[in-house]
């Protein structure tokens, strides 16, 4: 996804191609999601260019261009140039130049070059303007995967605080309520749907607010063999259905609701392998979620299953609000009360996430990331022993602190850590699976005196590092990447 903040990379590069191929107008028209090819960015010798120039497939040469995904030349221009539909007014152009630009498969943009000189282009600039098309393609991706990788990080401090909200909830009214506030911020739907077992068996409600507020749910039943919430239950299953038919019955779930939604994505709550809840978001979009979305959705599936298991999933009592129900590892309140406990002493506080640990789920299951996230715990654990504290945070995210640590001890563990991880064998279904992560030190009591100030600027360092690419970064006073 590419915004104007992007655009000098670009500028720099029409430039170049303006001086390169001697031209009078470089355009690089950009695909959007609705298949549509708007200009994005240009550098010509007059100013007549229209920078709310556009086309489909198909239409005009440029548009024959993007619709054949083939480069044209024409020598002798003797078109009008509105057939272009980049300038305002009559331009005498004599010969022009498109290329596609592509990577792999996947069609980015067009990129055309013009010139008032008759007959000067030739094979060899076509040959050139195809090198160009290559280099705007691989500039296109590298935004695109910062601007993922700065959405991420902005995801990581969202879901942050619907975690914190969800730990100090004390009752279940308080975690689902936590859910519908927040879920619009990460991934924008128009329609939340949160489905938890009954007690009775085999049986799911939807929990839904009531209209006037308060605490109390209202509980509708699931239908498990024709909607698609059931069927993520039943399957133990995420499913992103891209493009929802006429019906709707299984979307029916507030009184008799009518709205058309074109789009669903829906993820199982596990825990111990009993899917005891999902989450479910619908949009009027088709082809609405990604699979980023489809991650954050996870993640606040896993958190929401850790914080509702018990007595309303299963009918007997929370076995702990301080401890993970997946891993059997403390959590938010287990370490929060354990930092407060260290008084005048001093320490650091790890925040570790694993690398790409979303292509366990993709490669084999979802119990297959549950258990993997049970010995990755338990590794942790043994390895820490009785230097510090291990707790799950959520998803792949674990917190340590370090006791009685200095800041060149803490990074010294630190990547001592990540090098004992990177070095552990670990087999999901009988294959060696290898685990790397990131990790963002924050350090007691000169970077935060309580839990909460500790997570918040751990997660600081943590986003630092995922961004610059290092292994493990401390927290200062001047980073800009605050959790």
């Amino acid at each position: 996804m590419l915004d104007l903040s992007d655009k000098g990379d670009f500028d720099n590069l029409v430039k170049l191609v303006v001086n390169v191929l001697d031209a009078f107008t470089v355009a690089f028209f950009l695909k959007t999601d609705d298949d549509e090819y708007r200009l994005f960015t240009w550098f010509s010798l007059g100013d007549t260019v229209n920078p709310a120039a556009s086309f489909f497939p198909g239409q005009g040469i440029i548009g024959w261009v993007a619709k054949e995904r083939k480069p044209i030349t024409v020598k002798e221009f003797s078109h009008d140039t509105a057939t272009l539909q980049l300038y305002s007014t009559q331009e005498n152009l004599k010969s022009f130049m498109a290329a596609p630009v592509l990577r792999g498969e996947r069609m980015i943009g067009v990129l055309t070059v013009d010139s008032k000189r008759q007959y000067v282009f030739t094979d060899k600039h076509q040959k050139l303007l195809q090198d160009f098309a290559v280099i705007f393609a691989q500039e296109t991706v590298r935004h695109e995967e910062r601007w993922n990788l700065w959405q991420e990080a902005g995801n990581l401090e969202a879901i942050q605080e619907v975690v914190r909200e969800m730990a100090a909830s004390e009752k279940m009214t308080h975690i689902v309520a936590a859910l519908y506030q927040n879920i619009n911020k990460l991934v924008p739907n128009e329609k939340f749907i949160f489905a938890l077992k009954a007690s009775e068996e085999g049986k799911f409600h939807i929990l839904a607010r009531q209209e006037a507020g308060g605490d109390e749910l209202r509980k509708i039943p699931l239908e498990m063999d024709r909607s698609l919430m059931g069927w993520v239950v039943r399957k133990n299953q995420p499913l992103n259905h891209h493009v929802l038919g006429e019906s709707r019955q299984e979307f029916e779930l507030d009184g008799g609701e009518r709205r058309e939604y074109r789009s669903f994505l829906g993820v199982p709550m596990v825990v111990r392998k009993h899917v005891i809840g999902a989450l479910g978001v619908l949009s009027v979009r088709p082809n609405c979620f990604t699979a980023a979305d489809e991650r954050i959705l996870a993640i606040l599936g896993s958190v929401a299953a850790s914080y509702v298991a018990g007595s309303y999933a299963y009918g007997i009592s929370l076995i702990s609000r301080k401890v993970d129900s997946l891993t059997g590892l403390g959590n938010y309140l287990y370490l929060n009360e354990k930092i407060d406990g260290v008084g005048d002493g001093h320490g650091a506080l790890l925040a570790l996430d694993i690398r790409d640990f979303s292509r366990v789920t993709r490669e084999f299951s979802v119990s297959a990331a549950d258990n993997a996230l049970v010995e990755i715990a338990s590794f942790f654990k043994r390895v820490v022993d009785k230097s510090g504290y291990v707790a799950r945070y959520y998803g792949d995210v674990f917190l340590i602190f370090l006791k009685d640590h200095s800041r060149d001890d803490a990074r010294s563990a630190a990547a001592n850590l990540l090098d004992l991880l990177r070095a552990k064998n670990f087999f999901i279904d009988d294959t060696k699976t290898v685990f790397e992560g990131n990790i963002g030190i924050a350090f007691y009591p000169d970077d935060g005196k309580n839990g909460n100030e500790l997570i918040k600027h751990s997660f600081g360092a943590l986003k630092i590092a995922r961004q610059t690419a290092q292994a493990v970064a401390h927290w200062n006073g001047s980073m800009k990447g605050d959790a």
